[in-house]
């Protein structure tokens, strides 16, 4: 049984606020071609403390690049705008054209402007505007001018970075890109939003600004222009002669919330997820469309119990199914585990649960019990009882017993332990499954089967249950017993017990197979036990069966 849930705020209460602190930067302009000036860095404004609410849906974008141009009557593009809810971060201005007598020779404004490009005589073609459109505080610097003699030194201006003006470019060198601004939003220091250098004749490149400026180019050298970097609003170098110039970096959105808060994006933004000083953070590095979207949605601990299906047990000579594979976050796990973290899951999201069926016992080849699954927890399914003349067992969440000499099944690690052996010889009887509390029980004398290998108790749902006990191998003299939900083996001439729905017991082990009429017991199903706090409620999709039970101030689940 498969089906999905989803954890709702119960009844009617006010919707939370919570306190975000973000980072916007826009995508940084291109430099320009012709002995060009330095694109200008993307807008930076960082907020802290920021009120939003919990299940509303805010708009979030991350501006490209301007693209990079050989044209020598294209200036550099602007980049793109940045935004989140109602913040725009404007982009960065393009570098202005060299050896151009009109304005595409003076830098674009923009967040930070661009670097005006060399013009020949005694003009100075200046660096455009940065702050543009005026924010308080400022998103950015103006550009840097180009050379007065461009005839001779051919040199741009730098752009303007989010720290610091673009460089005015000295006769003989490519004007230095602004340096941009250091950020901890993410739990290091990183500069971004640095701005173009300008591009040279045959003195120095304008170097880019720190954080993400892409450097000038050089026509002696043949050196070319380096573009911004990706995700830091870098501006985009200019570029010597008619070469290509430097593209502007992309932009980035960063949001910082609580831990116990997380975030839902719509289908067109690429994002990532780290985690500093009990805060997740978001970085959103680019979005497909201008209607992305970003909703908070709480966080909060889920305490859960996921039991995998019981394997069959075997028969002519049957051995115990084992036990499924059982995980806790409420208690001990299986294979002697200490209990897991809880989950962290979110209000409105679809998480997955699957309750896996146990194994057929068989009159002969039993199988294995299947997985059980909780959102990213899964447990594996028993493993199934040897069978026959020494048919292996199989491995599983508690591994299979052995069959007259023949291989045991081993259990998962932190789940369950393995089955029980037997011997070849008289090879009358055969071992018991594992349980997630124990071996299975070895068929060390005689014709006596060996027992069930123990479950494990849980409190999750207010008393004491046990679960996932292997089942008991088949004898001639004694069969195996089982506990927790294991089934008993059997006698000569009689079918073995199933094991215990929804407790993820191992079928019993059959002594006899007759022309197919007695046959090992089958595998338990498992089970999923979900307890969240009585101020949340849990819907489940159509094909899941399940009651609740309330206690202590929780609601308990059981799938």
């Amino acid at each position: 049984m498969t089906g999905i849930f989803q954890i709702l705020l119960a009844g009617t209460q006010a919707v939370p606020t919570i306190l975000a602190d973000f980072l916007v930067i826009a995508g940084g302009g291109a430099g320009s071609s012709l002995y060009g000036g330095g694109g200008g860095a993307g807008g930076y404004r960082e907020f802290s403390a920021q009120s939003f609410d919990v299940g509303t849906s805010y708009t979030v974008t991350v501006g490209g690049g301007g693209a990079g141009t050989s044209s020598s009557s294209v200036r550099g593009a602007t980049g793109s705008n940045s935004v989140f809810n109602t913040i725009t971060s404007a982009g960065g201005g393009g570098g202005g054209i060299g050896d151009n007598e009109t304005a595409l020779s003076l830098g674009a404004d923009g967040g930070s402007g661009g670097g005006g490009g060399s013009l020949g005589g005694s003009s100075t073609r200046a660096g455009g505007a940065g702050n543009t459109p005026t924010q308080s505080p400022s998103q950015g610097n103006n550009g840097g001018s180009g050379s007065t003699d461009g005839l001779t030194y051919r040199s741009g201006g730098g752009g303007g970075g989010a720290g610091a003006v673009g460089g005015n470019a000295p006769d003989n060198n490519g004007g230095l890109g602004g340096n941009g601004t250091a950020s901890s939003i993410t739990g290091t220091s990183v500069t971004r939003a640095g701005g173009g250098g300008g591009a040279v004749f045959s003195g120095n490149i304008g170097t880019g600004g720190t954080g993400g400026g892409g450097n000038g180019g050089k026509n002696s050298t043949s050196t070319a222009a380096t573009s911004g970097n990706a995700n830091t609003g870098g501006g985009g170098g200019g570029a010597h002669s008619s070469t290509t110039s430097g593209s502007g970096g992309s932009g980035v959105v960063i949001i910082k919330v609580p831990d116990n808060i997380g975030a839902s994006f719509s289908g067109g933004v690429t994002k990532s997820l780290s985690t500093s000083g009990g805060f997740n953070i978001y970085s959103v590095t680019a979005t497909s469309t201008t209607s992305e979207t970003v909703t908070f949605v709480p966080n909060f601990t889920v305490d859960f119990l996921v039991v995998a299906g019981g394997a069959g047990g075997g028969a002519s000579v049957g051995a115990g199914g084992g036990g499924g594979g059982y995980r806790t976050s409420a208690g001990t796990s299986g294979g002697g585990a200490s209990a897991e973290t809880a989950l962290s899951l979110r209000v409105g999201t679809a998480y997955t649960v699957t309750v896996g069926g146990g194994g057929n016992g068989g009159n002969y080849q039993p199988t294995n019990g299947s997985n059980s699954v909780l959102s990213t927890i899964t447990s594996t399914g028993g493993g199934l009882g040897g069978a026959g003349a020494g048919e292996a067992a199989g491995n599983g969440g508690s591994g299979g017993g052995s069959s007259a000499g023949g291989t045991a099944g081993t259990g998962t690690a932190n789940q369950g332990y393995g089955g029980g052996t037997s011997l070849a010889s008289p090879g009358t009887a055969a071992g018991g499954g594992g349980g997630a509390g124990g071996v299975g029980g070895n068929n060390s004398s005689g014709s006596n089967g060996g027992n069930g290998g123990a479950g494990v108790a849980s409190t999750i749902t207010g008393s004491s249950v046990s679960r996932a006990g292997g089942g008991g191998g088949g004898g001639a003299d004694s069969a195996g017993t089982a506990t927790a939900g294991g089934g008993a083996g059997a006698l000569a001439n009689a079918n073995a017990t199933a094991g215990t729905a929804n407790t993820g017991g191992g079928g019993g082990g059959a002594r006899s197979w007759s022309s197919g009429t007695y046959k090992g017991g089958n595998g338990g199903s498992g089970v999923v036990v979900i307890k969240i706090p009585d101020t949340r409620t849990a819907t489940f999709s159509g094909g899941v069966t399940q009651s609740s039970t309330t206690s202590g101030g929780f609601k308990i689940y059981t799938v």
